[in-house]
């Protein structure tokens, strides 16, 4: 278990670290000049500055040394946990990114809350209503919902329940009411994508043998599948939750430019604009870390609930053959 937390561990590190080389690489690619960037956007005329003011600026910045230089400085100081200064609003990276990860955060909670309990709901009345008309539209509700883009599901909430009916703040606010649309939002996929998957498990398990036994035991629909399918068919859905929670944080880019909310999505997207590398960076590797640990703590649970794995030490039987596992199955 400690080889396995270990290997983890260090394959989680090389994930951050090409995250954080391939930020950097895109930002060093993309056109664009950060400090003509940031005076055009102050209103100054860049032919009105000297050349020896341009590159003063730039040598204030970091931007004089060569590109090896400011990767090794870069990285540097985010192991030091100074990740340095935004080029944008000249605060530390690091506070400018504390006071937009509540939000997104909280976002993020509440959409989980949301969509999970909706999902597993789906899928269960989906298998138990079998044969008849509302069993199929259960079963087609997650496919409608996942082909519908995130961002159209934002403009319809923003156009109908904020401004048709208004019934919730659709554009900015404070307080709980303000997170209810853009959380509906991204919920919406998280419900239909574990639906989908828990679903499509469910029917498979419940083909299995022992659930023909267990029925020709007398035992009730309700008991089997709340003391019996779900943990055997739950361990896909599992795995797609902790890909789900990345979703999330990647998602709220759009929610949070649709809502015009002020998180890490808003953040990065004007980052990414003005190039700001050392906040594109920053967002960049705390987004990555948030993923691989979510993805080692799923791994983690599937050692406790799987006991396949748990005689396999894992070593031979890893997630991605579990779940051809449950396919086949």
């Amino acid at each position: 278990m400690a080889r396995f937390v270990l290997l983890r561990a260090l394959n989680a590190l090389i994930t951050i670290w090409i995250a954080f080389t391939l930020a950097f690489v895109v930002l060093r690619v993309v056109p664009g000049d950060p400090v003509q960037i940031q005076l055009s956007r102050s209103g100054a005329d860049n032919a009105e500055l000297a050349p020896e003011k341009l590159a003063a600026l730039r040598a204030d910045l970091g931007l004089d040394e060569p590109v090896l230089v400011q990767y090794a400085e870069y990285a540097l100081g985010l192991l030091r946990g100074d990740p340095g200064f935004s080029i944008r609003s000249h605060e530390n990276v690091g506070s400018v990114v504390a006071a937009a990860l509540p939000a997104t955060l909280e976002l993020a909670g509440v959409a989980l809350a949301l969509g999970l309990p909706v999902g597993v709901l789906l899928a269960v009345l989906a298998t138990l209503i079998r044969g008849r008309w509302v069993g199929g539209l259960l079963k087609s509700t997650p496919l409608v919902g996942v082909s519908i883009p995130t961002f159209l599901i934002g403009l319809l909430l923003v156009h109908f329940v904020a401004f048709e009916w208004r019934l919730l703040p659709g554009i900015g606010g404070r307080g709980p009411a303000a997170v209810v649309l853009p959380a509906v939002t991204l919920a919406v996929p998280v419900a239909t994508v574990v639906g989908q998957v828990l679903g499509r498990s469910l029917d498979a398990t419940a083909r299995q043998p022992f659930v023909r036994t267990l029925r020709a035991k007398g035992i009730g629909e309700g008991r089997i599948m709340f003391g019996h399918l779900l943990r055997n068919a739950g361990l896909p859905a599992l795995t797609m939750t902790g890909m789900l929670i990345g979703g999330l944080v990647s998602g709220s880019v759009v929610v949070e430019t649709v809502f015009s909310r002020h998180g890490m999505g808003k953040l990065i997207a004007d980052a990414i604009i003005d190039k700001d590398t050392p906040v594109v960076l920053a967002v960049t590797v705390l987004g990555s870390a948030l993923i691989v640990t979510v993805n080692l703590v799923v791994d983690l649970l599937y050692h406790y609930l799987d006991p396949r794995m748990r005689l396999s030490g894992g070593a031979t039987r890893t997630r991605a053959t579990l779940r051809g596992d449950y396919a086949l199955t």
